[in-house]
């Protein structure tokens, strides 16, 4: 299991607006309201598989079990807030802060608390997360993150606020969690490469700057590439003489100008045939 997977968090969020709304409408009129915000806020933590949901006056607090999901539900419980209709000319809107539930140290409660000061630093319909928490969360949702504004908020410690793009769909999701755990060895020589999602290309080539240096005067300068992509590990040639593949089960070809998909296992040939040269041929192995 990944460390994202692993981590549980802590989504503290409250209705902003019932003081307004109770001095126009009475206090049961404005209870009603807030009511009905508060079950809409749960259905979506429950939609999002909230570990431990609690409901309190004009507040909701849930637990989750990774960073993706408490952010989703945060963000889908803002959008369902905003689709409710204004009431005499106020509408209500929720304030949420996202945290670690490992934050704020052994106390009892410290998470909540230190969700509830971010909560309090910034303004309704804000949502805010824990610099901490954004570390842990997918690359796509992560990107959905900006700087909070300094002189509307006041939040207490590090935090970065969700903005109002779209979220990446299930299938990106997905996709992505994909990339993060395949990963490809190389070896040449010796030594020994990893491709993966935090280091996903490696060049190959006669010049000194690639990552695999072939000494072969058939071997171009820039000569190809190996490349993680959409879940896919890609051959790719910019070569003059071409590029050899040969994976275990196949006959060998030439891939030049073009890219292919690799298999999970093979050698390439950098403008010379692997079988010809298999001690200056580049292995490689899905891990």
């Amino acid at each position: 299991m990944n460390e994202r997977a692993a981590t549980r968090c802590l989504l503290y969020a409250d209705v902003a607006g019932r003081v307004r709304l109770s001095v126009k409408l009475g206090e049961a009129e404005a209870g009603y309201a807030v009511e009905r915000c508060l079950n809409r806020m749960s259905r979506c933590a429950e939609a999002y598989s909230a570990e431990g949901l609690e409901l309190r006056p004009e507040v909701i607090v849930a637990r989750f079990g990774d960073a993706d999901s408490a952010l989703l539900a945060a963000r889908e419980m803002r959008e369902r807030v905003r689709a409710l209709p204004p009431m005499s000319g106020i509408k209500l809107v929720l304030r949420a802060g996202v945290v670690l539930e490992s934050e704020g140290g052994d106390e009892e409660g410290a998470a909540e608390k230190m969700a509830a000061r971010l909560v309090d630093g910034c303004n309704p319909d804000t949502i805010t997360v824990s610099e901490s928490l954004s570390e842990l969360l997918s690359p796509s949702m992560r990107r959905l993150l900006g700087k909070l504004d300094d002189a509307a908020s006041n939040a207490p410690f590090p935090a970065l606020e969700l903005g109002n793009a779209p979220p990446p769909t299930p299938a990106e999701l997905r996709q992505e969690a994909l990339q993060s755990v395949r990963q490809m060895r190389v070896s040449f020589r010796g030594q020994k490469w990893v491709i993966d999602a935090a280091h996903p290309t490696l060049l190959f080539g006669r010049e000194t700057g690639n990552d695999i240096v072939v000494s072969d005067p058939r071997v171009s300068r820039q000569h190809a590439r190996i490349e993680l992509r959409n879940g896919l590990f890609y051959l790719a040639d910019s070569s003059t003489n071409g590029t050899y593949l040969l994976e275990e089960g196949a006959a060998e070809h030439c891939i030049k100008r073009g890219e292919f998909a690799l298999s999970e296992k093979g050698h390439i040939g950098c403008g010379f045939s692997v079988g010809d040269n298999m001690s200056d041929a580049v292995a490689f192995a899905l891990d």
